[in-house]
């Protein structure tokens, strides 16, 4: 490392900010996570790996940007000791000189939020691997103690330079939990790109676009910082992550609007017409690839392929028993679309905004126990409106009336439930709403 002040008797020594800023930044981090989450109506895996990602983001960036700012406008640490005894013959501008594994500081109080008052003396644990004083390693500034604190004041004309040695054991509180939000960093970034690989192609390109972008923003940002001067880059990327980090209930609330006021319409044959299908009695009703074109069938289909489906239930659905499994042809919505309407119930509290969105009778989730339960990559067909579960609502082009979502039958796809939740719960996704 470049040469450093020589370390003297009465020399001050500090912990910094990093530990706090961490905490704060993490605890920031989980509140928009917890309500990135409430904004998507996320659960499982993907509920983790926002949480995760929020954490990881929200220490890392209030890391940088407390260490920028501390740098620019050299802003002093809070001292929390004082070093003493020192060598017996060898001094520093008429002061003992500092060795490592020998002298300590008297004490350390800690500050701020990295561990308790230490009451007795604290070793040094650093020195220089290179210069010797008494046979031990030299200490300078920066050299760290046993408790995580470093030396903070030196020589301003004594220099010691050589690489690091340390000599004892560091409670580095703050190089600990640096390491372990990074790691949780990236897990949550190797799960939401696994998550993305299973919702799709489509998703998965989009994922590692948005990720490409953002982190070579992050790169033009921390040049443009080295260009300014120290301390620079770590302000801007933690200012940057920071507001990404804030922006993200709003975007996930924008991404939910626009999900839910999408205007989509059934892509009929030429001479077909709703009406049509309607005015046919239900058993009767044709097959959709009599009226809809195969290029929205195919289109309405991938969606369930690339995102996956899910459907509401109550305990009474499963109380039956003389029935075990659900319907193997049952009504089941494209994942986003019933996201985005169990986010907007969670907003209102209001059960309507379920019933109208998804086509139930009204009335009918009044009061009970509800229950969302997503499949990935479900086998689907489009509805015909001759299946058991239709209702006066069933408008044929697989979309529900009046909400709009897109909403698909299971093609014999068996899910038993033995009429009991937590058997669900221990075989599926499954998430209580209400």
């Amino acid at each position: 490392m470049d040469a450093q002040a020589a370390a003297r008797l009465g020399d001050e020594i500090a912990h910094g900010f990093g530990v706090a800023a961490m905490v704060a930044g993490a605890v920031a981090g989980a509140l928009i996570g917890a309500a990135v989450v409430a904004a998507t109506a996320a659960t499982g895996g993907l509920a983790a790996v926002i949480l995760a990602g929020s954490i990881a983001a929200g220490g890392l960036s209030m890391f940088q940007i407390v260490k920028g700012l501390t740098t620019i406008f050299e802003l002093p640490e809070p001292t929390t000791g004082v070093l003493i005894r020192g060598s017996f013959n060898v001094y520093v501008n008429s002061r003992n000189a500092m060795r490592a594994g020998d002298d300590v500081s008297a004490t350390c109080s800690g500050l701020p939020l990295n561990h308790p008052l230490w009451p007795f003396p604290v070793l040094i644990a650093e020195g220089s691997a290179t210069v010797y004083i008494n046979g031990k390693p030299a200490a300078r500034l920066q050299s760290k103690m046993v408790c995580g604190a470093h030396i903070k004041t030196g020589s301003q004309d004594t220099f010691i330079g050589g690489p690091t040695e340390r000599v004892a054991f560091v409670l580095d509180l703050e190089e600990w939990l640096h390491t372990g939000l990074e790691a949780l960093g990236l897990a949550a970034l190797a799960g939401g790109l696994l998550l993305a690989a299973m919702a799709g192609v489509a998703a998965l390109a989009g994922f590692v676009a948005i990720g490409g972008l953002m982190m070579g923003g992050m790169a033009l940002l921390g040049d443009l910082g080295d260009r300014l001067g120290p301390g620079y880059r770590d302000l801007f990327q933690g200012v940057a992550g920071m507001a990404l980090l804030g922006f993200g209930p709003k975007m996930a609330r924008l991404g939910r609007t626009s999900a839910a006021g999408e205007v989509r319409t059934p892509a009929y044959k030429r001479g077909r017409t709703e009406a049509d299908i309607l005015g046919l009695a239900k058993g009767k009703r044709p097959p959709p690839s009599e009226y809809l074109k195969k290029s929205y069938i195919d289109k309405h289909l991938k969606v369930f392929k690339e995102e996956g489906g899910s459907f509401l239930f109550t305990t009474d659905d499963i109380a039956n028993p003389n029935y075990t499994s659900f319907n193997p042809n049952k009504f089941v919505m494209a994942k986003s679309d019933l996201n985005s309407v169990v986010a907007e119930y969670k907003r209102t509290g209001d059960v309507s905004v379920l019933e109208s969105a998804l086509g139930y009778d009204p009335g009918s989730l009044a009061g009970k126990e509800i229950y969302m339960l997503n499949l990935e990559n479900p086998k689907v067909l489009m509805p015909t409106g001759n299946e058991g579960g239709v209702n006066s609502l069933w408008r044929p082009g697989g979309l529900t009336h009046p909400g709009g979502m897109r909403e698909a039958v299971l093609d014999n796809v068996a899910i038993p439930h033995g009429n009991d939740v937590n058997v669900l719960m221990s075989t599926h996704d499954i998430a209580r709403i209400q």
